[in-house]
């Protein structure tokens, strides 16, 4: 698990995931979670080939979610 922190004066932040923790931050499966970023739901920056998510970016994503699943609203 990869966490990058910043300092923000005596107390460390967390600004960026991995995308196992970033996954698990959200409470979803990695392949769910890469499903999401096929799609451009939310989109990874990169330190190489690693795929890091800002924090920020993934309390938008939850954020723009439905409120109510899916299938229910068909009904």
């Amino acid at each position: 698990m990869s966490i990058l922190t910043a300092d923000t004066d005596s107390t460390q932040a967390v600004v960026a995931l991995d995308h196992a923790s970033a996954a698990a931050a959200v409470g979803m499966s990695p392949s769910r979670l890469r499903q999401h970023v096929r799609l451009g739901d939310v989109v990874p920056h990169f330190s190489g080939t690693k795929p890091l998510y800002l924090v920020s970016d993934l309390q938008a994503f939850i954020e723009r979610l439905p409120t109510h699943p899916e299938h229910l609203l068909n009904m």
